[in-house]
């Protein structure tokens, strides 16, 4: 909390603590949506305009961010998604976070790659929820090798 609490509203100390808490469930919603290939419970996460960046191309709108997820569990048949780490700072209606994540991930080779990073992500509070308006992945390291020609 950015003021003093003896300064602040009980009302506005409990909707910041609400607000951190609500957050905190998206970022793990977003991932077991990803690794139980449920695309409500992923797509719940989102704003309907928001913008997922992981590579060079970012994807816009839930529709287009709905038919990405949807190709990478083509190209992975199995992954699994931890978060932790997470800081939330929040300003009205608009907060952002940092998370680390750790991914597993199992290959139509049948080898599994272990990976990791982290999420830069921005939310925004539309009529009283909060959604997932942007989420930056950077990834930060690989401790397997990629199957050969493996390009997601």
């Amino acid at each position: 909390m950015s003021e003093n609490s003896g300064t602040r509203s009980v009302e506005s100390r409990l909707d910041e603590l609400e607000s951190r808490n609500e957050i905190t469930r998206l970022i793990h919603e977003y991932c077991h949506g990803a690794d139980k290939r449920d695309l409500e419970r992923f797509s719940a996460v989102w704003a309907i305009d928001g913008v997922w960046i992981a590579g060079d191309d970012p994807v816009v709108g839930i529709g287009d961010i709905r038919a990405t997820i949807q190709r990478q569990w083509e190209l992975i048949p199995d992954y699994h998604h931890w978060s932790s780490n997470v800081v939330i700072s929040i300003d009205g209606e608009r907060a952002t976070a940092e998370s680390d994540v750790s991914v597993a991930a199992r290959f139509d080779d049948g080898s599994w790659a272990r990976s990791g990073g982290t999420y830069l992500d921005i939310f925004k509070r539309i009529k009283g929820r909060w959604y997932l308006a942007e989420r930056d992945i950077g990834v930060g390291f690989n401790l397997d090798p990629l199957p050969e020609g493996f390009e997601p």
